[in-house]
């Protein structure tokens, strides 16, 4: 029997305008940007555009609980997280298309080297590199970029970024202003920002609890027509941050389906690779969380108690670091700092007597993710089979 589970929302956007989604760093006067879309931005910038749609009291961005809708509120029973309870709406981060072949360019696995000899560009696929490259004798380096999901090429940059020079004016003295830099030192009147580029197309996913199935032609809606209203990332009121919304498709995801694909997971030896960051307590994915995991997703998707999992062993991993924050709505300022996994981390378990159950909550996980500030985007997932 076909037990729906959740709901896809899936579709293309394309920047009609520049684009800036920075990330609190800069270089001098420059705000650096980012080559993706969070799935954070796209929560703050759909969440919002909700509200002003939504809002039974014309006065979008108040106190939510204390309004009399709040228990009907549409807005409330999809961002329950924002009160306390469990969101019924995933954000995946939004990454660029290979207008190519018709793939994604999703961050590079951190057990990718390429060498260095432009005649040559070997690719490897380990934990470990060689020392020299096996057909040139080159060097072997690490790659950081991005890789097609579709033909398998890499890119250190699959979209074109610019930068825009503008200057701040002080509405007071009619004149340019100082803009401050880091320790509000005056760094002069200019400040630059890079943008992506505008015709840039990036694949974005929505993932809806069937529990809110009621809600996802409201939730199209609004990504189709308040969405590029909104706008998306920094310097809207500028101009930048024009969207359109194409090739918009709702899929209802079934248990069917997590039986095909547990059809095609080799549970006795797998990779676990991360296509966002991962939030774990500090911690990078070891056997016991990913365990966890698997249970809570399984539980989700079939509607059931946690199952009784088998033992994983970690066998190799290779892992990057870095910090995860954001602007929380409600509260009106930035998240706490917290350390995370970077995309592109592969985790490499073995499982000496696999069952059905591991096989099918793995399959579920791709769709569910793994640790805090899934909504956000974060801890999504694929599991993958050794590189021969």
């Amino acid at each position: 029997m076909m037990d729906i589970f959740c709901y896809r929302l899936k579709g293309v956007l394309r920047a009609v305008t520049p684009l800036h989604v920075g990330f609190g760093f800069r270089t001098g006067v420059i705000k650096r940007c980012r080559t993706f879309i969070p799935g954070s931005v796209l929560r703050g910038a759909i969440g919002t555009a909700l509200i002003k749609v939504a809002c039974k009291l014309g006065k979008p961005l108040v106190e939510h609980e204390k309004c009399e809708y709040f228990n009907d509120c549409v807005y409330a029973q999809l961002f329950g997280e924002e009160f306390g309870k469990s969101s019924k709406v995933f954000f995946r981060y939004a990454y660029p298309l290979h207008l190519g072949c018709g793939g994604i360019y999703r961050p590079a696995a951190k057990t990718v080297y390429r060498c260095s000899n432009p005649q040559c560009r070997k690719v490897f696929d380990v934990f470990v590199a060689p020392r020299e490259c096996l057909v040139c004798g080159g060097s072997v380096k690490p790659f950081n970029g991005y890789q097609c999901d579709g033909c398998g090429g890499l890119e250190s940059f699959p979209i074109k970024v610019s930068r825009i020079t503008l200057t701040a004016i002080d509405r007071n003295k009619i004149s340019a202003a100082a803009v401050p830099s880091v320790g509000e030192e005056a760094a002069g009147t200019l400040h630059t920002l890079e943008t992506i580029a505008s015709g840039s197309r990036f694949n974005f996913e929505v993932i809806v609890h069937e529990d809110m199935g009621n809600a996802v032609d409201l939730l199209r809606n609004v990504i189709e027509k308040a969405l590029p209203d909104e706008g998306i990332g920094g310097a809207k009121s500028r101009g930048l941050g024009k969207i359109v919304v194409e090739d918009l498709s709702i899929e209802s995801i079934d248990t069917d389906l997590l039986e095909k694909r547990a059809d095609e997971i080799d549970a006795h030896l797998f990779r676990v690779k991360l296509y966002s960051p991962l939030v774990l307590d500090g911690k990078v994915l070891d056997s016991q969380s990913l365990l966890e995991g698997v249970r809570r997703a399984y539980s989700w998707a079939f509607r059931r108690g946690k199952p009784s999992l088998p033992e994983l062993k970690l066998k190799n991993q290779a892992v990057g670091g870095e910090s995860f924050s954001g602007w929380s709505l409600k509260t009106g300022r930035r998240r706490k700092i917290e350390p995370a996994v970077s995309a592109g981390s592969v985790f490499e378990f073995e499982c000496s007597a696999p069952s059905r159950e591991l096989a099918l909550g793995l399959a579920a996980i791709e769709y569910y993710a793994i640790g805090t500030y899934k909504p956000h985007g974060c801890g999504q997932i694929r599991i993958e089979s050794p590189a021969q």
